[in-house]
């Protein structure tokens, strides 16, 4: 499988090009979301969530679902975005330096 982007590729049209990328994104949001649920039964585990909301020095009161729902987000928007620059990293074009044969 070559590291080149489909763009540059003529053999797929526009449909197939908008398909793989739809695929793509939906692999990155299933695995950040995934993930994310992981993090918070981690840290939920750990720390409850309504003694943090005391804690924090900002005056809003947060119940224990709010206070879960919350730390779901932030740990899905979190691992969304490391995923995200992961996938484009990914498929940027490789160098010519990687394409050299190590053999030649």
């Amino acid at each position: 499988m070559t590291t080149e982007p489909i763009v540059k590729n003529q053999g797929f049209n526009k449909r197939q090009i908008k398909r793989i990328f739809w695929r793509r994104m939906a692999i990155v949001l299933w695995v950040s979301f995934f993930t994310a649920a992981v993090q918070s039964m981690v840290f939920f585990a750990l720390f409850d969530p309504a003694y943090l909301g005391q804690l924090s020095s900002f005056g809003v009161e947060t119940s224990q679902w709010q206070g879960y729902a919350l730390g779901f987000m932030f740990f899905w928007a979190f691992t969304f975005t490391a995923a995200l620059f992961s996938g484009l990293i990914l498929a940027l074009p490789r160098t010519r330096l990687a394409k050299r044969n190590p053999n030649a």
